[in-house]
């Protein structure tokens, strides 16, 4: 038995706590250098201010508990006086800021949260700044494809037209016009809540999901520069389509974030109102159910509601046409399908290589060895 297991064994019955079991590992070893390290260094936080004493006396599941208490509570206050976090970049810092919260008693697990995560958000930060460049860049937009895609589809009227006309009234929203509401915006913030929940409870997987998230996000940006296309309520805009309403404007409205509803009518830097083909709204949840098929086990059902919810979303509250969610879902499965083995790929080969290494070194002779033993003939 290794040295280091019969420690681990032996300071795991003793039952010393976070902050002592590097000096009892030091002494159960016999490593007198390090153990008069480390109680050099208790000596020095004794002597420390009372209050980190106070803190460092705290279990490591009672500090992390008050992290996530104020984490939790300036995201109440912050989000009272500023507004809800309506973008992806303001929602990615606030996930970012939630895991170091629930892993700051842990310096090794900070700083890998800063590597995993800060070239997703610079990824995530070019691609909006580069979705609301994308407009006019090779095409103009296409106005009546996809209409007439959808009209052909439901049989001579746009399916947005019809749903509008059944269920929506003008300065008077149903409860399903706020429950549309909400699943629209969780396009936001769901994908970036997934990485987060996967990194922090099946982190293997966590990379893999990434790219395949950042693969249909390209795939989604680079349609939207060759085939710019018109949404449904900027086709009823420019007379092409029956007067409808965008939903989504007016319940800003209604909520009262204001703010947002203006910036949701004059547009932003990062807003391109003409990337409707592929849909990443409708993409991103099939993405999420093809990934989590397997592991999902009973609760599949939440993921195929959350595709269905979002696709009838889309087309009810006229951002998207119908045409537009098959071809997100296409871009999703093809994503899935090539990131995944690519991934597979990846994985082998570094298996592989990892394998050859090993036998390289098992194979090296030892230098400095005697001759080798003669062989019986």
């Amino acid at each position: 038995m290794s040295a280091d297991r019969v420690t681990t064994e032996i300071t795991g019955d003793v039952g010393f706590d976070a902050d002592g079991s590097e000096l009892g590992a030091a002494l159960l070893t016999g490593d007198g250098a390090a153990a008069s390290t480390v109680a050099r260094a208790d000596v020095a936080a004794q002597s420390a201010n009372p209050l980190t004493r106070r803190w460092r006396n705290i279990s490591r599941h009672t500090r992390v508990a008050v992290l996530i208490f104020a984490y939790a509570f300036a995201f109440v206050i912050i989000s009272k006086v500023f507004g809800f976090p309506t973008s992806r970049s303001r929602v990615f810092l606030w996930v970012l800021v939630g895991l170091i919260a629930g892993s700051a008693t842990s310096p090794r697990a900070i700083r890998r949260i800063l590597i995993d995560w800060l070239p997703l958000f610079v990824v995530l930060l070019a691609y909006d700044l580069l979705r609301g460049q994308a407009d006019g860049l090779v095409a103009r937009a296409h106005l009546t494809p996809q209409l007439h895609a959808d009209e052909w589809l439901s049989g001579g009227v746009a399916p947005t037209v019809r749903l509008q006309h059944a269920l929506y009234h003008l300065g008077h929203p149903h409860w399903w016009d706020y429950v549309v509401f909400f699943v629209y915006l969780s396009h936001f913030f769901v994908p970036i809540l997934a990485a987060a929940l996967i990194w922090k409870l099946d982190y293997r997987r966590f990379h893999r999901y990434v790219g395949l998230f950042v693969g249909l996000t390209f795939l989604g940006y680079v349609t939207y520069v060759v085939y710019p296309a018109a949404p449904p309520w900027l086709a009823s805009q420019r007379g092409a389509l029956e007067p409808t309403v965008r939903i989504i404007q007016r319940m800003w409205h209604h909520v009262g974030i204001h703010s947002a509803a203006t910036a949701f009518e004059s547009g932003s830097r990062f807003s391109n109102p003409v990337a409707a083909i592929p849909s990443l709204h409708a993409a991103y949840p099939l993405l999420l159910l093809l990934f989590f098929w397997r592991s999902a086990d009973r609760w599949r059902w939440v993921f195929v509601a959350y595709v269905c919810a979002m696709s009838f979303t889309l087309v009810y509250t006229g951002e998207h046409y119908v045409v537009d969610i098959l071809l997100g879902w296409l871009y999703a499965v093809v994503a899935y399908v090539g990131g995944m083995r690519i991934a597979d790929w990846w994985t082998l080969r570094r298996a592989r290589a990892s394998i050859h290494t090993e036998a390289a070194h098992v194979d090296a002779p030892v230098v400095g060895a005697g001759a080798a033993p003669p062989t019986r003939r």
